[in-house]
């Protein structure tokens, strides 16, 4: 049987960001051996951004200049090298190094895969549309993926090196395999370097994905501290899963029923009330409740706000599309690492509850401003 090459990217695009999540449910864990606090916690989760925004803001037509398939498979070794350098040195130090390489290989893959599967399907219509579907599907299970597997792992028995490394290692060398006979389409050309661009009318979209990336940013870095004072340590990767396969798998659905702006504004709501259920289950130890909470924050930030705010930036950028998106994402990832950072931190000098509701009220605030001014918004 034939493998269809739009199935071979979408698969790379998986193992991508199946990479990034793989070791989520142990950061905590390699984090108390070394003795780490919440800030320095953070700080780790954060070389994940520091490996990412270069590549977005300087590399970001790489692959228009020198093809989408010598691309795609350097980032696939970027992952197996992320897969390796955890199973060989399952620390935290490794971590370091394994969340820089996956943040180069997801911001290199993404606009790479897109575009590799539109060029292979030029000839339908609807192209565009259908690469992004799958790319958004792909990445959606791969970064949910990753966390699923090895919290099930963790639950089955507690190990620092889980088997679920060594699949992600074995999988990602077939993806490999499978990448090099992938059709080599001629570079289309362009120059390198592409700025984003911030389309007037365009910030309080940008800052509505900042906020939404910046709480599921705070949930990943934090509430497993908080959770393992009620020994719920292992069930931290759902709230992962939670947080991507929510808005991932209610994006189809998003498309057909509502308006951008409406889902834009539905997120502006739904944020700051999933994340209170997060404070209210994490303080009382109710596991249930933290996971709505997480299910809620992810309907939004990869469901309602991201769909909404997307399809607005796209249409703000006009024939500057590309740059204005990748500004919209640049945005999203500053606001999933920079507040992770100092909610960490504060976190050591207050407490974790006491941080948490601290970014509540902003959060509250920053989205009852948005809600109230967006439809006077100009810049």
């Amino acid at each position: 049987m034939k493998i269809q090459p739009t199935s071979v990217i979408s698969f790379a695009l998986f193992l991508i960001t199946l990479a990034v999540n793989i070791s989520m449910p142990l950061f905590r864990p390699y984090a108390e051996v070394a003795g780490f606090n919440n800030g320095q916690t953070a700080l780790v989760l954060a070389t994940y951004i520091l490996g990412m925004l270069p590549c977005y803001v300087f590399l970001g037509g790489i692959s228009d200049r020198i093809g989408r398939k010598p691309v795609l498979l350097f980032s696939l070794f970027l992952a197996l090298a992320s897969n390796l350098t955890i199973t060989v040195f399952p620390t935290v130090y490794a971590l370091i190094f394994a969340r820089f390489f996956q943040g180069v290989a997801l911001a290199l893959s993404m606009g790479t895969g897109t575009a590799y599967i539109s060029e292979i399907l030029a000839s339908n219509v609807n192209a565009s549309v259908r690469a992004a579907n799958a790319t958004s599907m792909a990445t959606a299970i791969g970064f949910s993926g990753g966390a699923f597997m090895t919290s099930i792992a963790l639950l089955i028995h507690f190990t620092y090196l889980p088997i679920t490394y060594f699949v992600a290692i074995v999988i990602t060398l077939l993806g490999i395999v499978l990448a090099f006979f992938l059709p080599k389409l001629p570079p289309i050309g362009g120059n390198l370097v592409r700025l984003p661009y911030f389309p007037k009318g365009s910030f309080p979209v940008n800052l509505s994905i900042a906020i939404c990336w910046a709480t599921t940013g705070v949930v990943i870095a934090i509430i497993p501290t908080q959770l393992a004072t009620f020994h719920l340590t292992a069930y931290a990767g759902f709230c992962l899963v939670l947080i991507n396969w929510t808005g991932g798998f209610m994006q189809p659905f998003i498309r057909k029923r509502f308006q951008p702006k409406t889902s834009l504004k539905l997120g502006f709501a739904i944020i700051p009330f999933g994340f209170g259920l997060v404070i209210l289950g994490s303080y009382f130890g109710m596991l249930p409740v933290v996971l709505l909470g997480t299910a809620f924050i992810g309907s939004a930030a990869y469901g309602f706000s991201y769909q909404g705010g997307l399809a607005i930036i796209a249409d703000l950028g006009g024939s500057q599309k590309a740059r204005a998106v990748s500004g919209y994402m640049f945005f999203g990832y500053v606001g999933f690492g920079i507040p992770a950072v100092v909610l960490g931190f504060l976190a050591d000098a207050v407490g974790i509850v006491t941080s948490l509701l601290t970014f509540e009220v902003v959060i509250l605030f920053l989205s009852l401003y948005l809600y109230l001014t967006f439809d006077k918004a100009k810049d």
